[in-house]
């Protein structure tokens, strides 16, 4: 879904899940998700991070995707083996995923000196970008960033794609619009508080002086205020 929103090819999403993703967890329940596992394992990076939850009665299989993709997985992901559970029962398998889940490693506040450096820093800075000046389109937002952080932009990272996570991770809302004659997808914070409450550390910028300061000037385009009153009645 997300790498037809933003216009990517399976492959290339691939690549940015396992560029953000600590762990990625398939539940193997349909044809459907076995061959999105079977894609999953042919990726480098993304085997490495991929924890399969499968029914029970596959468990000691001579099956391809068990003697393929699973025991490919088994064999480099650092959370390994993969978990056999009866899948109507699937909470039986809890304290193994929370043991899995327990190895990712824990960090605390780090420095970013180049954000196209950390697509997972960066997808956090775009929610407090967006608490500034939203309402705001995936276009608005890359317009911002060119003047902020340029190297982004020059990057192979896909902007859309991480506009797109976000929203999926209810950390972002959007609705799409009818402004003059086209449709236009706006993006805001999902919580109201985002801009008292950004991801950044506050000494370093004042967030809400900043929105404030952002909101006066929307309110003299009446294009933009449109907009705004338009957001403002959504539930």
């Amino acid at each position: 879904m997300l790498a037809s929103q933003a216009g990517l090819s399976a492959l290339k999403m691939e690549r940015d899940l396992a560029a953000l993703a600590d762990l990625v967890l398939v539940i193997v329940e349909s044809p459907g998700t076995f061959a999105e596992l079977g894609a999953f394992s042919l990726s480098d990076d993304l085997r490495k991070k991929l924890l399969p939850i499968v029914g029970i009665e596959y468990q000691g299989a001579s099956s391809f995707i068990a003697t393929g993709p699973l025991r490919w997985i088994d064999d480099e992901s650092e959370f390994a083996p993969t978990i056999y559970v009866s899948l109507p029962r699937i909470l039986q398998a809890v304290d193994e995923v929370e043991e899995r889940i327990g190895r990712i490693e824990r960090t605390g506040a780090v420095k970013i000196t180049d954000l196209a450096a950390s697509p997972k820093h960066l997808l956090f800075f775009l929610c407090d970008l967006v608490a500034v000046i939203h309402p705001a389109t995936s276009e608005m937002i890359e317009y911002y960033l060119q003047r902020i952080a340029p190297s982004i932009l020059a990057s192979d990272i896909n902007v859309p794609t991480l506009l797109g996570l976000a929203a999926a991770m209810e950390l972002l809302r959007t609705k799409t619009l009818l402004v003059g004659n086209r449709t236009e997808t706006f993006f805001w914070p999902s919580n109201s508080t985002a801009v008292a409450r950004p991801y950044h550390h506050t000494r370093l910028l004042d967030l809400p002086s900043q929105r404030a300061a952002h909101v006066s000037v929307l309110l003299t385009v009446p294009q933009a205020r449109d907009v705004l009153l338009a957001l403002r009645s959504l539930p």
